[in-house]
């Protein structure tokens, strides 16, 4: 059912001749309609608009992960100009890339939280092991190997948890935002005729 919907969705885009890519088309009045309002910074630097990075990541959930992607900007009351085209294609590239490294830092320190609760869980199911012969039978022995034996397999599913779910959600924003750096940024224009 999933993949039915997935191919409606397929059919929504045009396809890049030259390319095979999934086109991704947005209008904008004028290359300022690229950048967010509120943002002074230096054009190389200032943030997308995030109306329009929400539409983006909205198309891009639509166009399975394995195909490519180019974004078509149809500009409306503009002529061209070469150098605004050019700072937009280098603010597009400067907000993905900041996302894709804080994604790629954000699955180092799932691995690196992983492996110490899986050492911390390794450690209290030994010291639970280790004990359990050692001390004597009573009910605070009791709660102390119980204690430890939780704690044990609570670390444990944590370190699984981080592995299977919250990494596989990491992975593919991380892959959905290299997508976006390998997008071709096309530009056209439309001319209002006054006749």
């Amino acid at each position: 059912m999933k993949g039915d919907s997935m191919k409606e969705n397929e059919n929504l885009y045009r396809i890049n001749g030259k390319t095979g890519h999934f086109m991704i088309d947005i209008a904008l009045d004028e290359y300022m309609d690229f950048f967010h309002k509120w943002d002074n910074a230096i054009m190389k630097k200032r943030d997308m608009n995030p109306e329009l990075a929400e539409f983006l990541d909205l198309c891009s959930e639509d166009i399975p992960l394995k195909k490519g992607i180019d974004i078509h900007i149809r500009m409306e009351k503009e002529n061209q100009d070469q150098e605004k085209e050019a700072l937009i294609r280098d603010s597009y590239v400067t907000y993905y890339k900041t996302y894709f490294r804080l994604e790629k830092k954000k699955i180092r320190k799932l691995f690196k939280a992983s492996s110490l609760l899986t050492i911390t869980s390794t450690c209290l199911l030994l010291i639970n092991y280790t004990l359990r012969s050692m001390l004597p039978d009573g009910i605070a022995s009791d709660v102390i190997l119980e204690g430890l034996m939780i704690g044990g397999w609570v670390f444990l599913w944590e370190a699984i948890h981080n592995i299977t779910f919250e990494r596989r959600e990491s992975l593919y924003r991380y892959k959905e935002l290299a997508r976006f750096l390998k997008a071709s940024i096309l530009f056209d224009y439309y001319s209002i005729s006054l006749e």
